[in-house]
C-alpha cells in the first residue's frame, strides 16, 4: 500500500509541472506591445526602414536607402512602396522621431493606410527592430 502512494505522489509530482506548462503554452501571446494601454482593435502593423525624417512625420521603405535615392527622394519621393508615418499625441509622450537614424528597421503599429498619394497613416507605438548582423 505505501508502495502505491508512493508511485501517485511520483506521477503527480511529474504530471503537475506538465499540465502547468501545456496550460501555460496554450494561452495565445498578446501581439500588442508591452506598456503600451490603448491601442485600437482594428490596429495594422508595418516594418520598414526609416529613409526620412521630417519634424512630425517618418517616410518608411521596404529596403534601406543610399545617399542618391535618398537626396532624389525630396524630389521625386521615396518609391511606390514607401509610406508616410506621423505621430499621433500618444507616441509624442512615449517616443520622439528624432531618436531614429536612417536607414533603421522599425517596427509601427497604427491605424489604416489612407489611399492618397504617398500612402499615409498614423502611428500609435513605435518599436526599434535590432539586426542580428
Amino acid at each position: 500500500m505505501v508502495k502505491i502512494l508512493q508511485y501517485k505522489s511520483i506521477l503527480l509530482a511529474f504530471l503537475l509541472p506538465l499540465v502547468i506548462f501545456v496550460i501555460l503554452n496554450a494561452i495565445p501571446p498578446q501581439n500588442k506591445p508591452s506598456g503600451f494601454r490603448e491601442l485600437p482593435d482594428n490596429y495594422m502593423i508595418i516594418e520598414g526602414y526609416v529613409v526620412s525624417k521630417r519634424i512630425d512625420s517618418i517616410w518608411l521603405a521596404e529596403e534601406p536607402i543610399s545617399f542618391v535615392g535618398r537626396v532624389s527622394g525630396y524630389v521625386t519621393g521615396y518609391g511606390a512602396s514607401s509610406i508616410n508615418v506621423s505621430n499621433s499625441k500618444d507616441l509624442e509622450d512615449k517616443m520622439s522621431f528624432r531618436q531614429l537614424r536612417i536607414n533603421q528597421k522599425v517596427r509601427v503599429y497604427c491605424d489604416y493606410i489612407r489611399e492618397s498619394n504617398p500612402p499615409k497613416t498614423v502611428a500609435f507605438y513605435l518599436e526599434i527592430i535590432k539586426n542580428n548582423d
